[in-house]
């Protein structure tokens, strides 16, 4: 099995517990374990879900009484080992939390809407709840090998660059649409159990990586946003009508044209009124339709040229589309005009 860190150990800082807990992803999940909170101020509990691929999700949630109010209050000393570069995101919902980070050395403050960033291998971190509030952090764990896989290589390095994260240890603070971050808090969904809380927890987390990525990506653009999609996707629409054969995916487009796929596809689909995939199709066969009429060139040869793996294929999405197969086309039209040499 994948993971995603090594071993992770705290130590409390304040009484009514155990001087210190640890565990590792291999002793499996964990539910409703106590901060160790005086009852006093009030209490805290943690939940840690394994997700496949070296993933994991970390939430605490800090409860507070009347008496916490205006006080900084220290949960734990913690170290983590990631057992490689990691890339962790932090979001915060409700007051905020002070993290007093020793590896690399940081003093940061982040609440809802300022989510916390780190690329990190070794981290020893005390963090402080501000006790004026009730809050719930959620804390994505994920191996940058596991981020490169999920978004591509490419896509992956930029996100790391749009949160200057490139250097490691590095860590930061960025401003970030609650919007983006919503997938991230649904992810430990308490309705859900076993495998079907693993597969809507992952689906949440790949949600939350490619908007995140996609938001940074659009934010880099700045106030010539407008234009430059408008550029681009005009850019991609006549790369698409000059291109034969086999048609690049929607993943090596948007690297093309620097966007992410599914705002090309979303900002194509609003010009020209339909998805890139469906653009080039119907393209192509209104091709292979005047081909048919006006030339002799084998259906073979002619469903290669559009990019058909398979006469059947083309054959299929042709008689989708105009109610005829194209071989009774040029039957009922009759023989073909040759082609004309200028």
């Amino acid at each position: 099995m994948e993971l995603s860190f090594a071993r992770l150990h705290f130590r409390w800082l304040l009484d009514g517990g155990e001087d210190s807990f640890a565990f590792s992803p291999g002793d499996g999940d964990l539910e409703h374990q106590s901060l160790h909170f005086p009852p006093e101020l009030g209490q805290g509990h943690f939940d840690h879900t394994n997700l496949a691929l070296g993933m994991s999700l970390y939430r605490s949630s800090h409860r507070l009484l009347p008496a916490a109010s205006g006080h900084l209050i220290p949960v734990a000393e913690i170290e983590v080992d990631y057992g490689g570069p990691a890339f962790v995101a932090q979001s915060l919902r409700g007051g905020r939390i002070c993290q007093q980070e020793r590896l690399p050395e940081a003093n940061l403050i982040f609440e809802e809407g300022r989510d916390f960033f780190l690329h990190i291998q070794k981290r020893r971190v005390l963090p402080l709840v501000d006790g004026s509030a009730d809050s719930t952090m959620v804390a994505l764990q994920t191996q940058i090998t596991t981020l490169e896989r999920l978004l591509g290589e490419p896509e992956a390095a930029a996100m790391r660059a749009a949160l200057n994260l490139t250097a490691l240890p590095s860590v930061t603070v960025r401003a970030i649409p609650r919007q983006i971050s919503a997938p991230l808090h649904q992810a430990m969904a308490r309705s859900l159990t076993g495998a079907a809380q693993k597969l809507y927890a992952q689906a949440k987390v790949l949600e939350y990586l490619s908007g995140l990525s996609e938001h940074l990506t659009l934010e880099g653009l700045g106030e010539t946003c407008a234009s430059t999609l408008s550029e681009r996707v005009a850019a991609c629409r006549d790369h698409l009508l000059g291109l034969e054969g086999k048609l690049p995916s929607l993943v090596a487009l948007a690297q093309t044209f620097n966007l992410p796929a599914k705002r090309l596809n979303a900002a194509f689909s609003e010009t020209y009124g339909q998805t890139i995939f469906a653009f080039i199709t119907a393209h192509r066969l209104d091709q292979a339709r005047h081909a048919l009429l006006e030339t002799d060139v084998p259906m073979k040869a002619l469903s290669h040229k559009l990019g058909y793996s398979h006469v059947n294929n083309f054959i299929t999405a042709f008689q989708k589309r105009f109610g005829q197969s194209p071989g009774s086309l040029r039957t009922r039209e009759g023989k073909p005009l040759k082609p004309r040499i200028a």
